[in-house]
């Protein structure tokens, strides 16, 4: 897939990722905009924010993994996402360990699990 790390800040826009353990990760203050990515068949997540990255997540299509979680949030920073679409997944959006992170506008449907779970 695509790694956003240790600040960088790049435009990710109108790609296809298929098949990856993870579709797009974004870590250790990693920023960018991530726009009408369309993500497949991730073996663990689709698109995970981690360790205070702040992306921009505007129009992204996750689905096709009973396995994979769609958006992962944990210990992200301020970060927004929106006009997501997640489909046929374990679960949907996850937000834990602090999560700063605010969804907005996600249409999210047949999940083996929850839509949404927030912990921690």
């Amino acid at each position: 897939g695509v790694e956003v790390r240790g600040g960088s800040d790049p435009v990710v826009e109108n790609n296809r990722l298929s098949k990856n353990f993870i579709g797009i990760l974004c870590a250790e203050e990693g920023k960018g905009k991530l726009i009408d990515n369309v993500i497949s068949d991730s073996v663990s997540a689709g698109l995970s924010i981690l360790s205070a990255a702040v992306p921009e997540v505007y129009g992204c299509r996750i689905n096709g993994s009973q396995k994979a979680t769609g958006l992962l949030m944990v210990g992200s920073g301020n970060c927004q996402v929106s006009d997501v679409e997640m489909q046929s997944l374990r679960l949907g959006a996850v937000c834990s360990d602090g999560a700063l992170g605010k969804i907005v506008r996600a249409r999210i449907f047949h999940m083996a699990g929850a839509g949404v779970t927030v912990r921690g």
